[in-house]
């Protein structure tokens, strides 16, 4: 019987692809599995020493054309790994139009049911993909800014780049 040849082994636990975005608020690093986003970062990943995955040069090119405010809806295939109930905020989260906002109370109502505000802030919370699913969109029901992964200073900024937020009119 013919030997075949050792077919390679899948590298298990092996570094994601990760590219690094400079933007205003930072770098900003974005991982991927090679075929959809797994992870966007403020803090910095691992990156694999390999070619880099088409996803990755995409979502770095839609990344620099939002903050030059050429893009307002990102079109990059993500990966949702997460409750049914996250990956309806999620859902929701992406239909929250570039310059507007919402409230968790008002995205709770939307899901009906037992949904409550605190559920869907810690659905927020736990986005793996910031910017692109744009959890910075959500306020609270006064309209504070509250937490936010990259932290509130860059929720500002972002808030204030889409024009949901007056840009300060004096800097200090």
């Amino acid at each position: 019987m013919p030997s075949r040849p050792p077919t390679p082994e899948p590298e298990l636990f092996a570094p994601l692809h990760v590219a690094v975005v400079e933007s205003p608020i930072g770098k900003l690093w974005v991982e991927s599995d090679g075929e959809v986003l797994t992870k966007l970062s403020f803090e910095a990943l691992h990156v694999r020493q390999a070619k880099v995955p088409g996803v990755l040069d995409e979502a770095r090119r839609q990344l620099d054309a939002y903050f030059a405010q050429r893009l307002q809806k990102f079109d990059l295939p993500v990966q949702r790994l997460g409750t049914r109930f996250q990956k309806l905020v999620w859902a929701m989260l992406e239909d929250i139009p570039q310059g507007s906002a919402t409230t968790y109370q008002a995205l709770a109502n939307g899901i009906g049911g037992k949904a409550i505000a605190r559920t869907v802030g810690n659905a927020c919370a736990s986005n793996p993909i910031p910017i692109i699913v744009p959890c910075h969109r959500v306020l609270s029901s006064d309209g504070l800014l509250t937490g936010y992964v990259g932290g509130i200073w860059r929720k500002k900024w972002l808030l204030e780049h889409e024009g949901v937020l007056a840009k300060e009119l004096f800097d200090q």
